[in-house]
């Protein structure tokens, strides 16, 4: 047996951990790496070291950063790709999915979301509105050039990519969460909306006002999750799952910590909306110290928390009102 086995039985016992009971961590591991049952009990058992492209198969597969194997390095490797065409972006949203039914499976989930715009997630909920922010990024972010001199209307939007949006709401909502969030969350949805009305970006009255209606029900709908602490607001047999705070102190980027099992990432968003990932444990632990101490110095407005959650929500449903009449009184 090779001497220096006990990183690699740690690693694949926490690969284990991540896999739920009902499925066969052995027959998993043979199908990822494409070798026999034997040959997985030979490498669990540390009789069989790891080849240095097993383990990339095994990161790439558990969405494992491989910093994991060098965590006293001051040098942190980020997992990035980049987007430019209609086609990437569904990678993307294939991408999000596939991440997010890691987390799910996993007995220890979690998710913590400091926003500087609302949550993709939360956006798929809603068709026409979902069609709209993904429109939105594929002409000003990605420049998709059959959008470019396209107006929005929801016929531009695959509704594939609907699909795909649904499922990852859905996943989400199964998910432990917590989200810390300021005014300006919900001001650069409003600040989109009006830009593109303004500028003509839309090609009916009707498609800016079904936007703006759907913006308006998707923060009814947070209210609602918000104040029973849940994001299943149908299911009131679930636990509660949804935790959200409320800072005065801006926050500069999207970043996301993510737990499933054992392993912990965290993520950034950089070009708008494209994303950076690493599981370096030292960093992990140090953005885990920044997001603790966020949520200490914000508000929790989830929960009993009413009036203060009443107030900052009503404050964006009133600019989604003001929104929507001057959209209505344009001739």
């Amino acid at each position: 047996m090779p001497k220096n086995n006990t990183l690699q039985i740690n690693f694949l016992n926490r690969i284990k951990a991540m896999i739920p009971d009902s499925t066969s961590f052995t027959d998993e591991l043979a199908s990822v790496l494409s070798i026999s049952s034997d040959s997985v009990y030979r490498r669990v058992r540390g009789e069989t070291l790891l080849s240095i492209n097993e383990i990339h198969d095994l990161c790439t597969y558990y969405k494992i950063s491989f910093d994991l194997f060098t965590q006293n390095s001051k040098n942190i490797a980020f997992n990035y790709e980049p987007m430019g065409t209609s086609s990437s972006f569904k990678t993307y949203l294939t991408s999000i999915l596939n991440d997010l039914e890691q987390i799910e499976r996993a007995d220890n989930k979690q998710i913590i979301y400091a926003a500087i715009d609302v949550p993709i997630f939360h956006h798929f909920k809603y068709p026409e509105l979902s069609a709209f922010k993904m429109f939105y990024w594929m002409k000003a972010v990605v420049n998709v050039p059959t959008l470019l001199d396209k107006k929005f209307a929801v016929a531009h939007v695959s509704p594939e990519f609907a699909e795909l949006g649904k499922k990852i709401f859905e996943i989400y909502c199964k998910i432990p969460s917590i989200e810390i969030w300021t005014d300006e969350t919900i001001n650069s949805l409003i600040k989109q909306i009006e830009f593109y009305w303004d500028t003509g970006n839309f090609e009916s009255k009707d498609d800016a006002l079904i936007v703006c209606e759907q913006a308006k029900n998707e923060i009814e709908t947070l209210n609602k999750q918000a104040e029973i602490g849940n994001k299943n607001i149908n299911n009131a047999e679930t636990e509660e799952n949804f935790v959200l705070f409320h800072s005065q102190i801006e926050i500069g980027n999207n970043c996301i910590y993510t737990r499933k099992a054992e392993f912990e990432s965290i993520y950034f968003s950089v070009h708008t909306f494209n994303k950076i990932i690493t599981g370096n444990p030292n960093f992990v632990g140090d953005t885990k110290v920044w997001l603790n101490n966020l949520t200490k110095k914000s508000n929790q407005i989830s929960g009993v928390s009413q009036i203060h959650r009443y107030k900052f929500f009503k404050r964006a449903s009133d600019k989604l009102e003001r929104l929507r009449k001057k959209i209505n009184e344009t001739s």
